[in-house]
């Protein structure tokens, strides 16, 4: 479809200059014609690409891989690695090691507990420590450039967009991100390429290595996220990017990402309600944590719509000289002749997402010197184009093929993003008379309810399975273990979710079709039973695998597991 998109543009490149921009880059200017081209040509690679990884490799390849992604020739790093390099035993085993040691550095859910009822630890205060202590000064990570954003939904997404956007103006690009999928060192990406395993491995073991050898008592080690934090900024000095996209973990202004002073373009995305024994109970308290990573003197992006929301955002701004931007919707870029066939055929991923991260990046080069831009200007190119289209952000909103299944995944967990997740879904399956069947699961001490009345009213499933974070009953790759929850707690919270869906189905009078499955390959085991004729490819199921990204993960693993599906249904 994207080659359809950039051929219609390439028709169309006759058109005044005023609907097909030319643009300044960073290799000097570039006509509308050559750059439509150009672009043609990457996106035909691309799909060859993608036909390819259709035919020869797992699962977990196909969520995760973004094909041909440093298109900007920034290969010096030597960060990039093949297939073959990924299956390396070695390269893996070593990976695998530093991960057990990493999660050592996770508490459990007792220790979480108990740190909230204390004083608040000083966060920033202590990763500058242990930043230092690794070392590593903030004087030398604030030579790097900053984009820092936060938000309740849509933050991850936004940074996505912004990274690829920057990227496809040749911009060396570092970007941080939380939680992962599948493995650790999805969290840190060189120019849109997971860091590769054998350099995680090397930047692990240096700076802990660092930290163990100078602690001042036996628990003077970084907590989990924090190490992580230090580590990508490690990562990104070392690659000498030339901007980080720094996603923050949760809230903002007690966040380990807020320790950067020199940041000029910041990013507030969507605001619900979320972590609230953290953050504060209500929405003004939350926007009050999101605006914490407003610095002196910086521009400010939002597409928050709240009133009260607003309002606290715009405070904060005016606290620090920053001056506050709401963003146009992201329809406003397709308004031309030229692009306003294309905006039907985007995915929410933008339509939601695109004009912030458009905002972000066009204020971060302009405030960098590589070309003039005004706030709020609202404009579209195919090299803009492009950047959208080609990103990659695996696990929301994902449709994949895999042995009779069409798999949606998304890690929704909040009401407002769930909210997006079932809309999706109700669209891809409207004209769809296959079986259609929920994987379910929340972690956390969050409620689930609303997720699930949500759910209820999308559609009519014909099999709900709710189940832990757990690919198999033995224990998880190490980048998927999850201290804080034991496999018997996860049970059990898994219960509670199928007892509320038992009443609300109740309720509503409808068929409880809800069942526990103790992992994920039970549950998909029951699902090939139940359904055989999917495993034959003669028909396909319609699975929606919602409410935790670490679900996504363990689904993932489990089915990569499944070599032969069919064999499953003859036992």
């Amino acid at each position: 479809m994207a080659v359809c998109l950039l051929r219609y543009l390439v028709r169309h490149s006759s058109k005044p200059r005023s609907l097909v921009v030319s643009r300044e880059s960073s290799h000097g200017t570039m006509s509308t014609y050559s750059t439509v081209t150009t672009l043609s040509a990457v996106k035909t690679q691309r799909m060859q690409h993608l036909a390819v990884l259709r035919s020869g490799v797992g699962l977990a390849e196909r969520v995760l891989n973004p094909p041909l992604q440093s298109i900007n020739g920034n290969h010096g790093s030597g960060n990039i690695q093949s297939s073959s390099d990924n299956n390396n035993k070695d390269t893996d085993a070593a990976f695998e090691l530093a991960i057990k040691q990493l999660n050592s550095l996770q508490s459990n859910d007792a220790a979480i507990r108990n740190s909230m009822k204390n004083a608040r630890v000083d966060t920033k205060a202590d990763t500058i420590k242990y930043l230092e202590r690794s070392g590593l000064s903030l004087e030398t990570v604030e030579r790097l450039s900053f984009i820092h954003v936060a938000g309740t939904k849509g933050k991850g997404s936004t940074c996505a967009l912004t990274e690829s956007l920057l990227r496809h103006q040749g911009v060396r690009t570092g970007f941080f991100s939380s939680p992962h999928i599948l493995f650790t060192n999805e969290r840190i990406r060189i120019d849109g390429q997971l860091l590769a395993k054998d350099k995680f491995t090397e930047q692990f073991w240096k700076v802990y290595s660092r930290l163990w050898d100078r602690r001042e008592h036996d628990h003077d080690m970084p907590a989990y996220f924090k190490f992580l934090t230090i580590l990508g900024f490690h990562v990104f000095v070392a690659e000498n990017v030339d901007v980080v996209v720094l996603e923050v973990g949760i809230g903002g202004e007690h966040d380990c990402t807020n320790i950067v002073r020199n940041v000029r373009t910041v990013g507030i995305t969507s605001l619900g309600l979320e972590h609230t024994e953290l953050l504060g109970c209500t929405l003004p308290e939350i926007a009050w944590q999101k605006a914490g990573i407003i610095k002196t003197g910086s521009h400010v992006f939002t597409h928050v719509t709240q009133p009260e929301c607003l309002e606290v955002i715009r405070q904060r701004a005016k606290e620090n000289l920053a001056t506050l931007y709401e963003v146009p919707p992201t329809e406003d870029y397709f308004r031309s002749e030229a692009y306003a066939p294309i905006w039907q055929t985007f995915s929410n991923l933008i339509r939601l997402n695109g004009s912030l991260a458009i905002q972000l990046t066009e204020d971060w080069l302009a405030q960098s010197g590589k070309q003039q831009h005004t706030p709020h200007e609202v404009k579209m190119d195919p090299q803009l184009l492009d950047g959208l289209i080609s990103t990659h952000w695996p696990g929301r909103c994902q449709l994949v093929e895999w042995h009779g299944m069409r798999l949606h995944l998304d890690g929704a967990h909040t009401l407002e993003s769930m909210e997006v997740c079932t809309e999706w879904f109700e669209k891809s399956v409207r004209d769809s008379v296959n079986p259609k069947i929920l994987i379910f699961n929340r972690t956390g001490n969050s409620g689930f309810e609303p997720l699930l009345k949500l759910l209820h009213r999308t559609c009519a499933f014909d099999m709900v399975c709710f189940v832990p974070n757990l690919a198999t009953s033995t224990p998880n790759a190490p980048s998927q273990v999850m201290v804080r929850f034991s496999p018997e707690m996860q049970l059990d919270r898994a219960r509670i979710i199928a007892s509320a869906w038992s009443d609300l189905c109740a309720t509503e009078q409808q068929k409880d079709v809800g069942q526990v499955y103790n992992t994920l390959i039970d549950a998909f085991t029951a699902i090939w039973q139940r359904f055989p004729q999917a495993t034959d490819h003669d028909g396909q199921l319609e699975v929606l695998v919602t409410g935790s990204i670490h679900l996504l993960g363990a689904a993932i693993s489990a089915l990569d597991l499944i070599e032969d599906p069919k064999s499953r249904t003859d036992k």
